[in-house]
């Protein structure tokens, strides 16, 4: 895909962890500096990115940033419990056509972040302890 000209950029991007921050935006992207709502990195005056990278590795840098934070946040003391941890991951996987256990992180992450309905990311590592545990558990049945 091209990229856009002039004010007709739909979509912005972190240049970071290559997640949808906003849609139906205009050049330049952002107009004043913004943090990233996932990563929570800095996306500076117009640094951000029209479409996602489709660079290898792009999206496995934003998987390392998701967990350390994660790791560190903890559950919640209201966490969910692990079967509706298990349901999301297959939900999401489904939505986007994926079986659970090739389902990424950053996909998680992504629907998870506008889907208040979603476990977010501290829940399914305080659940599993992993992204890998979670969603091979979520591919076994369990």
């Amino acid at each position: 895909m091209a990229q856009p000209q002039g004010n007709d950029i739909e979509a912005g991007y972190c240049p970071h962890c290559q997640l949808l921050v906003e849609r139906d935006v205009g050049a330049p992207w952002p107009a004043d500096p913004i943090r990233c709502p996932h990563c929570q990195l800095l996306i500076g005056r117009d640094r951000g990115l029209a479409e996602p990278s489709s660079e290898p590795g792009a999206k496995g840098t934003a998987a390392g940033v998701f967990s350390r934070r994660a790791k560190r946040a903890g559950g919640a003391a209201d966490a969910v419990p692990p079967e509706e941890v298990l349901a999301a991951i297959r939900a999401v996987a489904e939505m986007r056509g994926e079986r659970p256990d090739r389902l990424l992180m950053v996909d998680y992450q992504q629907e998870s972040a506008v889907d208040a309905d979603l476990p977010p990311l501290p829940d399914v590592f305080e659940a599993f302890g992993s992204w890998k545990a979670a969603r091979r558990k979520a591919a076994d049945g369990g």
